[in-house]
């Protein structure tokens, strides 16, 4: 493209910006021209740049599985070159960037071309990226052609990644500054697409239809509820779909926080129906690509129901469990977050409408939880909703005296077995630390318990002891909830983090910044809400006056940008560099010299990690 053409796209294009329209269509290309009406009707501001940001994408699904080799080879026959190469998924978000050290590399951090920003058309106008998820076509972008001002020293070129089933997966782009743009770029782009596209096809393809064949075989075996879970799809036979949603849900949650190992593991659950056992069978392919679970409930179940049957006999028959037809109707709006806690995820909505129902029919309910999750707190807020006018008991279970109270509940519930006294709800905390004296008297009190005492035990795990007369005691409650931990809630932290503050210093109606309230939803809080309130409380101390930034919190949260889980070893080794970023006020050689790594070592785990200004 010489000089002279390029001045007249360059004056086509502020001609666009200024009057919406093209003033010579001989100088830009049709596809350009339709791309930019677009920008312009989504609103893209063609001076300014301002991309989405989404840290928690799937960095490592199965498309960029598939595309790493393919990446690999192509960012090797590109060395020495100052070409980069993006994959993205079907929405333009940035998925990989392979580029080497050097001037490139800044120029594409300063428009936000990495991994986790969006490069759609409705963000970042005529893109290679957005331009042929647009058209599902290749597209090559030089210069002017782009919208957006701060991208017009680029040239890039973008080819569609269809999956097996043909949908559109993704983009493979290839990018260069604008002086060294060529028609290889666009061919390098098609070439790579068509190679994941193979890859896509032989791993991807092969590996659902190999998850579909354990999953037919198994269900051919198994009269009981069988589940396949891949990457993308959840399969579920008769009896699996007849389980309730909440069931379903902690089984598929089961194989997905678990992962695909290599060898076959079996997993205990406690279910609405009782204890059951998971057995969990990974399918192969090359790697993992999913796992096939089969549901087999615990014969303690049929005990205690005062027969034995074959395993097969427990399970309900579609559409619905046998025992749900004595529930009452739940009714519309039973799912909405409990008065008086912070909280509107979907799983957290789902314990309140369990909650509630059980609540409403007086059915003897286990609560399970980790540590902080709060479990007590919920049931409480049920209780004064649901029941007002019933008594509110609880009951330690760690407490010596526990066996003593119990046995006095016990009694007076035998003493009015028709409810004539006041109804009551008995909440026993910590029902696990129940000695063999405390677990019978809970047995007696189930025995004796009035239609109108709703009796829960609150188990400060997500499922109960396996062995002991304790568990055969809490197999034996009517139905169980599960209140998720907090890292599978992010929603709820925000809106947690809101109302700790108001409690924790009311006088000051101190917030979070929009950056601080990122990185405490992104945290992993394996002690729940009791961790965040103790880090919120940490904060405070930290500013005494104004919102809570990124630099009040501990440490571990000036992680700004991980984008994706890590593994333990990987979390231990972010901890260790944290803590010699603090240690050394921020000086970066310093804290590599105590970590015995080199300097060049340090960034490229810092931008791994995501760890931005710790210690400064």
């Amino acid at each position: 493209m010489n000089g002279r053409s390029r001045s007249a796209l360059d004056r086509a294009r502020e001609y666009f910006v200024d009057r919406g329209s093209v003033n010579a269509r001989g100088v830009v290309r049709p596809e350009i021209v339709d791309s930019w009406e677009r920008s312009r009707n989504a609103g893209v501001d063609a001076t300014q740049l301002a991309l989405p940001y989404e840290p928690d994408l799937d960095f490592d699904g199965s498309l960029t599985h598939c595309a790493r080799p393919v990446l690999d080879d192509l960012a090797e026959r590109l060395s020495g070159m100052s070409v980069a190469v993006v994959l993205t998924d079907a929405d333009g978000r940035v998925l990989e960037r392979r580029v080497g050290e050097g001037e490139l590399q800044r120029r594409l951090d300063e428009i936000s071309l990495a991994p986790g920003f969006s490069y759609a058309e409705e963000f970042a106008g005529t893109n290679g990226v957005g331009t042929s998820l647009e058209g599902a076509t290749p597209a090559l972008v030089v210069g002017a052609e782009h919208f957006s001002e701060r991208l017009q020293a680029f040239a890039c070129a973008g080819a569609p990644v269809r999956g097996p089933d043909g949908a559109l997966a993704g983009i493979l782009d290839v990018t260069c500054l604008r002086a060294e743009a060529n028609d290889l770029m666009r061919f390098l782009a098609h070439q790579a697409a068509t190679d994941i596209e193979d890859v896509l096809r032989e791993r991807g393809g092969a590996g659902v239809r190999r998850v579909m064949a354990a999953f037919r075989a198994t269900c051919a075996r198994a009269r009981g509820p069988v589940l396949a879970v891949t990457e993308d799809i959840v399969m579920a036979n008769r009896a699996a779909r007849a389980l309730p949603a909440g069931d379903q849900d902690q089984v598929t949650m089961r194989a997905i926080d678990v992962g695909t190992g290599a060898r076959p593991w079996q997993e205990r659950v406690l279910l609405a129906d009782g204890p059951a056992r998971l057995m969990i069978t990974p399918v192969p392919t090359g790697r993992p690509v999913g796992v096939v679970i089969e549901v087999v409930p615990s014969r303690s179940n049929l005990r205690l129901a005062g027969r034995e049957e074959p395993l097969h006999r427990v399970l309900p028959a579609p559409p619905a469990p046998a025992r749900s037809s004595a529930l009452p109707n739940p009714g519309p709006g039973l799912d909405r977050p409990l008065a008086g806690l912070a909280g509107d995820s979907r799983a957290w909505r789902t314990a309140a409408r369990a909650l509630r129902t059980a609540a409403s029919a007086a059915r003897s309910t286990v609560v399970l939880g980790e540590p902080g999750t709060g479990k007590a707190a919920a049931v409480r807020a049920v209780h004064g909703e649901m029941r007002p006018t019933a008594r509110w008991i609880t009951v330690d279970g760690s407490d010596p005296e526990a066996a003593v109270v119990l046995a006095g509940y016990a009694s007076e519930a035998s003493a009015s077995p028709q409810g004539s006294r006041s109804a009551a709800t008995v909440a026993i905390r910590h029902a696990e630390a129940l000695d063999a004296a405390g677990a019978g008297a809970l047995t007696a009190l189930l025995e004796e318990v009035p239609p109108t005492w709703w009796v829960v035990g609150l188990v400060t795990a997500e499922r109960t002891p396996e062995h002991g007369q304790i568990g055969e005691v809490l197999a034996g409650f009517a139905t169980s909830v599960l209140v998720d931990p907090l890292r599978r809630r992010p929603e709820d932290v925000p809106l947690l983090a809101t109302a700790l503050l108001a409690r924790l210093a009311p006088a000051r109606r101190a917030g979070c910044t929009p950056e601080a309230a990122a990185l405490l939803a992104g945290a992993r809080w394996p002690g729940n809400v009791t961790q965040l309130a103790d880090v919120l409380r940490r904060a405070l101390a930290a500013r005494p006056a104004g919102d809570i930034t990124p630099a009040d919190l501990p440490g571990e949260f000036a992680v700004s940008g991980t984008r994706r889980r890590l593994t333990p070893l990987e979390a231990a080794e972010r901890d260790l560099i944290v803590s010699a970023l603090v240690e050394a006020n921020g000086n970066r050689s310093q804290a590599a010299a105590v970590l015995g790594i080199g300097r060049a070592t340090l960034y490229r785990r810092l931008r791994a990690f995501g760890i931005t200004d710790v210690g400064r």
